[in-house]
């Protein structure tokens, strides 16, 4: 997954409580307190329904979201009382019977006696936010004042639930973002204003674990050699300071050396826009692996053009690089019987040259991250 080192390199909703809005049945049953609230306990949202329930003298309070044509998931749960089980009813009960005015009373059910419910509903992008406020056995002067409490905040939290939203659908931009990047077989890092490093994907993750090549000496990156440090470096400190032309500007690409391996090669393009502080990112360094395995990349393309496996097998060995009296070797069948194969693949493929086959099957790969399987359907 992303690994971020500073905290700006990341939209800065991401990290916050708010990241999984959990439907009800995922809270467990003494819990007073959403997995929003575990996760953040300064998110907005846990503080609006802490002084909420305290302005309205409120016994427990539950937040719920309706995105449209969904069922309503628990954003925030607290109070006394407050089980899963009856988290669970409510919920459904507001899937099922949903508020039909901004503020609604409901009286309690299964052995509450007495007990009531104030439901606020407000507009949140294109859902609903419904803020049920329970209490256990309220007098008509307690709900009267619930009620006018409940009125006066109306102005005040629609703009909030306004903001939420908007909120919302940038954290989710944001993870779908970290996913993409993570999904690649590309290694990615960003390097902050300073040259620090900011965020590593998944793949980057990985090749600087191997400590060949590519390392992290705490916040900034670094080759095996010196030599290679140096370049490394120097061409960061060259993109981050590029100033007004960065966006034009060359990205240099530096060779990594390893020590069994061909080299890494990093290139490193600058952010368009300069960076508005020093924590903020700067550069985009992008790691390819030439040793990386190319059979992932081939085979489903092989199930493309309908070559069997054993032909799939042939094509990958001399996608390697292979002659093809070795990739008959390697199979342990003659050149002869491995030439006749060879033949059924130009014709599956439409290609005439061992060069053009491998040359089809490369550009007709799918690149994804190694954890990623591929098969065309």
């Amino acid at each position: 997954m992303v690994s971020v080192l500073h905290g700006s390199a990341v939209v800065a909703m991401m990290g916050q409580g708010q990241s999984e809005a959990r439907p009800a049945s995922a809270l467990p049953p003494d819990r007073v307190l959403s997995a929003v609230a575990s996760a953040e306990v300064d998110d907005p949202l846990v503080a609006l329904a802490r002084d909420h329930a305290q302005a309205l003298d409120a016994d427990a309070l539950l937040i719920t979201w309706q995105p449209p044509a969904s069922a309503p998931v628990a954003l925030y749960a607290g109070g006394a009382g407050l089980t899963r089980e009856r988290i669970d009813r409510l919920v459904a009960e507001q899937a099922a019977h949903p508020a039909r005015a901004a503020r609604e009373w409901r009286p309690e059910r299964e052995g509450d006696e007495g007990g009531a419910r104030l439901l606020a509903v407000f507009p949140a992008g294109d859902g609903m936010v419904t803020i049920t406020t329970l209490f256990a056995r309220p007098s008509e002067t307690a709900r009267q004042r619930a009620e006018a409490e409940a009125a006066r905040r109306q102005s005040l939290l629609e703009p909030f639930f306004a903001l939420w939203a908007q909120r919302a659908r940038a954290q989710a931009q944001a993870r779908g973002l970290a996913e993409a990047v993570n999904h690649s077989d590309v290694g990615v890092l960003l390097v902050n204003a300073r040259g620090q490093l900011m965020l590593a994907n998944t793949v980057a993750e990985a090749l600087m674990a191997r400590q060949d090549g590519l390392r992290r000496s705490g916040t900034l990156l670094s080759g095996s050699r010196l030599p290679d440090t140096l370049r490394l470096q120097t061409a960061i400190d060259h993109v981050v300071g590029g100033g007004t032309s960065r966006a034009r500007a060359a990205a240099p690409v530096i060779a990594l050396g390893r020590a069994e391996r061909r080299p890494l090669l990093v290139a490193i393009v600058a952010t368009d826009q300069p960076p508005a502080t020093a924590e903020d990112c700067a550069a985009i360094l992008y790691v390819f692996d030439p040793a990386q395995e190319l059979r992932r990349l081939i085979e489903p393309v092989c199930k493309l053009y309908g070559l069997s496996p054993v032909e799939t097998r042939l094509t990958c060995l001399l996608a390697d690089a292979l002659s093809l009296a070795d990739a008959a070797a390697a199979m342990h069948v003659r050149e002869q019987t491995a030439r006749s194969y060879l033949k059924q693949i130009f014709l599956k493929t439409d290609t005439n040259r061992q060069a053009e086959l491998v040359w089809l099957m490369l550009k007709s790969a799918v690149r994804v991250a190694p954890i990623c399987r591929t098969s065309f359907v």
